[in-house]
């Protein structure tokens, strides 16, 4: 606890609480929005192909929006890091952090599935239908991120 007070205290948490310039906390939320766009959204496209949407789309050529998933996630978490070291003691009391957390672990692991098999998608035919549960659990586990990061402000 001690350490998560000087956290809260430290030059770089007070300007960011105190500053009312745009490049203080509202920038570091604005690049946490956009990281979570381009982690979840590009996510959401290859699961949703992996469901049947877009069946003439070949799957293999989704593994190139891999990288931008993960440029997208580590903007993600930098500006998290970020933010929770604003609030350090309340943010990790509330409940829905580890919730968040939970699902964000879940969606990494889920992602790192999901491109080992959109990877096999060249080679004899992948199993399909373990493919269509990793894409639902994908996009169930990204809207449980989102949902409890934002419900974070209202508990």
């Amino acid at each position: 606890m001690t350490f998560l007070q000087w956290l809260e205290a430290s030059a770089l948490s007070t300007w960011l609480k105190e500053s009312s310039s745009l490049l203080a906390y509202p920038a570091v939320l604005f690049l946490h929005t956009v990281g979570l766009v381009f982690a979840v959204g590009p996510s959401a496209v290859i699961s949703l192909r992996l469901l049947g949407v877009g069946r003439r789309l070949p799957v293999a050529p989704l593994d190139r929006y891999f990288p931008v998933i993960w440029i997208g996630f580590w903007t993600s978490v930098l500006s998290g890091f970020v933010m929770v070291a604003v609030d350090a003691t309340t943010k990790l009391a509330n409940p829905l952090f580890s919730v968040k957390m939970i699902f964000l672990a879940a969606s990494v692991v889920l992602m790192v599935l999901v491109r080992r098999l959109v990877r096999r998608a060249d080679e004899s035919s992948p199993d399909w239908t373990r493919g269509r549960w990793l894409a639902a659990a994908s996009l169930v586990c990204w809207a449980g991120t989102i949902a409890a990061g934002r419900f974070m402000a209202y508990l």
